[in-house]
Parts: C-alpha cells; sequence; structure tokens
C-alpha cells in the first residue's frame, strides 16, 4: 500500500509539472507576452522609413498636379509621357514623339455621362499611374475642358501601383505599393493659393534585409487636409501648411525565421511648414520628412 501511494504521488507530480510546461509554451504561430511587447517597442522605428517612402510619393503626385506654368497639370501632354526626378519639382518628360507631358491633356477622353475625363496611364519610375478628373466651375458645375478663367476647382481620383527600392537604418527595402486617392484642388480663380483636401486608402507589402530580415504588411486611410501652395510655383516649391493623416494597420509577418504574426496600429501625422523638411510623428514620436529625398530621421 505504501509502494502505490508513493507511485501516485509522483505520478500526480508529473501530471502537474505537465501542466505547468505546456501552459508555458508558445503554440506555433502564436505569440509570447515577450514577443509581443518586444514588436510593440520596435514596429514604429520599422514602419518610419515606409511610411515617409508612402507618404512622400504620394504628396509628389499632388505637387505635380498643382504645378502651372511649369509644364505642369494645366498644361498638354501626349499618351505615353513619363515623369522623372524627386521631390516636389519634377522633370516631366513627353514621350519620343514630343509635347509636353501634364496631368491634364489632351490625351485625356472626356465622358459626358460622368463628368470626367480618363487619361492614358503615366510612369514616374516603376510607379503607373492611372488618372481620371473633373473640372468645375465656381457653382460646381462640370466642365468639359480646362478654361483659366472659369475653372475653380479639379477633382482627381488616382490610382498608382509599383515597386519602389531604398535604403535606410543599414537596411534595404523593397516596398511594393497600391494606392487609390480622391483628391479636390480649389481655389484655383485669382491663381494665388490653391488648396487640397482629400483622402485615400494603400496598401504596402514591405520587405527589408540587412541587420535583421523582417516582412511587413501596411494597410492605410488618409486625409489631406488644407494643403496650400502659393503661387507662382517656381518660386514657392514648397506647400505653405495642411496636414497629412495616414492611420496604419502593421501586420509583420516574418522577423529572421520567425513567421509568428503581429499586428498593430500606428497613427502618423505629416505638418507642411514652407520648406522641404517637414515634421512628422508617428503615435507622437516625432521624426522629420525630406520631401524631396524622402528621407526620415528621428528627432
Amino acid at each position: 500500500m505504501q509502494t502505490r501511494s508513493v507511485v501516485s504521488t509522483f505520478t500526480a507530480i508529473l501530471v502537474v509539472f505537465a501542466a505547468i510546461a505546456c501552459s508555458d509554451a508558445t503554440a506555433p504561430g502564436s505569440s509570447s507576452p515577450s514577443a509581443s511587447a518586444s514588436f510593440e517597442a520596435s514596429v514604429t522605428q520599422d514602419l518610419a522609413p515606409s511610411a515617409g517612402e508612402d507618404i512622400a510619393t504620394d504628396y509628389g503626385f499632388m505637387s505635380a498636379a498643382d504645378l502651372t506654368g511649369l509644364g505642369g497639370s494645366f498644361t498638354s501632354n501626349t499618351a505615353g509621357a513619363t515623369i522623372a526626378g524627386a521631390g516636389v519639382s519634377p522633370v516631366i518628360d513627353a514621350p519620343p514623339s514630343g509635347g509636353a507631358a501634364a496631368w491634364i491633356s489632351p490625351s485625356c477622353v472626356f465622358n459626358a455621362a460622368t463628368g470626367r475625363f480618363n487619361c492614358p496611364p503615366m510612369t514616374r519610375g516603376s510607379q503607373t499611374y492611372t488618372t481620371s478628373y473633373a473640372l468645375f466651375d465656381i457653382n460646381g458645375t462640370t466642365q468639359s475642358s480646362y478654361d483659366r478663367a472659369t475653372t475653380a476647382s479639379i477633382n482627381f481620383i488616382v490610382a498608382d501601383t509599383g515597386e519602389t527600392s531604398f535604403s535606410a537604418n543599414n537596411n534595404t527595402f523593397t516596398d511594393t505599393t497600391y494606392r487609390l486617392h480622391n483628391r479636390t484642388v480649389s481655389t484655383l480663380l485669382g491663381d494665388t493659393v490653391h488648396t487640397w483636401y482629400g483622402s485615400g486608402t494603400g496598401s504596402v507589402h514591405s520587405t527589408r534585409t540587412g541587420q535583421i530580415t523582417k516582412v511587413y504588411m501596411l494597410t492605410s486611410v488618409d486625409t489631406a487636409s488644407a494643403v496650400r501652395f502659393r503661387q507662382p510655383r517656381g518660386i514657392n516649391p514648397y506647400p505653405l501648411g495642411g496636414t497629412f493623416v495616414k492611420n496604419y494597420t502593421v501586420v509583420r509577418t516574418r522577423q529572421a525565421s520567425d513567421t509568428t504574426t503581429h499586428t498593430a496600429t500606428r497613427q502618423v501625422v505629416v505638418t507642411f511648414n514652407g520648406t522641404a523638411n517637414v515634421p512628422m510623428t508617428i503615435n507622437g514620436v516625432a521624426y522629420s520628412l525630406n520631401l524631396d529625398t524622402h528621407k526620415v530621421t528621428k528627432q
């Protein structure tokens, strides 16, 4: 009887230890508290370079579309044009057949049923832009052609997709992006200050290699508010003020050999100030974004 009691007690102890071991183990594909804490601690820094590239590229379209008198948006172009260069003053290249490249052009076809112009795709580096736009007079009536004297606002719907590679923090980033934006530029009459508003969505599949290989999926919704460009743009290349706000859902699917999925949310705010270097915050953490180089620097 004593032997059976000892065996029973020993067996019970083994069961207790086994239960404790099982409770401490992390199931495949799940996240331990320490791993989750580590992810939360690193996600802001990891997001910053891709968010800066994402926002600066998005901003680059708005800036190029606002250009007037510099081969920009309110002149003419031909199909197959490309946009070259970085920052707010890109070089706009015509295709070999000649003509000035621009966002608003004779190559865009007016659809009377929708009141919109549909444009042929344009490329900038590895990005392809598909654009439609609508012209409005001061009363909000659609127009079938641009008129500098009467066109008061323009609404753009822009989809762009492509792959971008860049380096930051001793890592190489390869970001595959898709963005869809609805932007309106108003206060065109008088041509003193153009004001932009709008919203959009985006997704970025980001792979970074270097110190540690990481893979992220970034999805976002954004709002552009009161982004103001003073005219003429030749001497006023950067917006006087206004904000970009992007709310990201950040999903990390790989870190080195670890394929555990981690998810977080971050809000990125860029405030324009009339210069190339603008303040950017990620959940209140201060950075600086250069609109020309797309470089992000922690403050």
